[in-house]
């Protein structure tokens, strides 16, 4: 709060921002909706969750992605408790927050005075709501050159092909050549929304959906994806799968991540190791793709 380019986004601190001012607020304003931002296990800012979403990054963390993805987690966790809409404001000029906002689905609702210090003359500003849905269809991941986003109904023709596709189906579980396209849909439509596991969500690169990941529910959830065979070999699998499980460790809370690879699939189990996973036994995994069992690893993150 030392840094002119924090304390002068937030208008209705005292400045300078003296220890004593932190302490009171920790004493006297800080509850259950303030939390604290971790970058590298440092200190990197605070925001506030709940219906109003209030937040800012110390100078030398920004940039990163950081307040995007603790945005993200905040956010997530309102809505999964049953939230129905969220608030949030920002001075015109701040036009760093009003990106983060906009990439959290956030839409204008209308200008809105922000309180100057000691009582002064309002501030432009802008005020700005949040549903869940929107929420929903705006959160995403971005890798190098995809980006993991929410399903829609419009994907799953292509969903149905890539699954069913006979060198796919017999590496997943559920999923077969000849299965029709009704079956599926009845079995990914109830998983589409990012905010509630289980949960699937879309892998496009260019716009165009080339494949699909999601996270089942529990306390050590495994995780699931696939791609379509015309992108193997890009090397799209070890790019998408540690910054997925990276995000939705956070997102979830989730300390440990599970999957099963059959052994006559090294590819998968080589894409799971580089994003952190290692082999803890073996056993048998059925998959609809197959006449009956298969020797399969098991294998943990976390």
């Amino acid at each position: 709060m030392q840094d002119p380019g924090t304390i002068g986004w937030l208008p209705n601190l005292p400045m300078p921002y003296l220890r004593a001012d932190a302490e009171g607020f920790l004493q006297a304003a800080a509850g259950g909706p303030d939390r604290v931002i971790e970058a590298d296990g440092a200190f990197a800012g605070m925001i506030r969750t709940g219906p109003d979403l209030g937040y800012w990054l110390a100078r030398e963390c920004r940039g990163r992605g950081i307040m995007l993805r603790a945005a993200q987690v905040a956010l997530v966790t309102y809505f999964a408790g049953a939230g129905e809409t969220v608030t949030a404001s920002h001075l015109v000029d701040n036009l760093a927050s009003r990106r983060v906002l906009r990439r959290l689905g956030f839409r204008d609702i209308g200008p809105e005075p922000i309180p100057g210090r000691g009582g002064g003359e309002g501030l432009p500003g802008r005020a700005m709501e949040l549903n869940a849905n929107d929420f929903s269809a705006a959160l995403a991941i971005r890798t190098q050159r995809c980006c993991i986003d929410r399903l829609t109904d419009a994907d799953l023709p292509e969903m149905h092909r890539i699954f069913t596709a006979p060198d796919t189906a017999r590496m997943l579980l559920r999923f077969q050549v000849g299965m029709p396209f009704g079956d599926l849909a009845a079995m990914i439509r109830p998983i589409m929304d990012p905010l509630r596991r289980r949960m699937r969500m879309a892998i496009r690169r260019e716009g165009r959906l080339i494949g699909s990941i999601g996270v089942h529910d529990g306390d050590a959830p495994s995780i699931y994806y696939a791609l379509a065979p015309e992108v193997a070999g890009q090397g799209l699998g070890s790019e998408i799968v540690p910054v997925f499980c990276d995000t939705v460790q956070d997102w979830f809370g989730l300390e440990t991540l599970k999957a099963e690879v059959f052994q006559d699939n090294p590819a998968s189990r080589r894409i799971l190791e580089k994003a952190g996973f290692v082999v803890t036994g073996e056993d048998s995994v059925n998959s609809l793709g197959r006449d009956g069992p298969a020797p399969g690893w098991l294998m943990q993150r976390g």
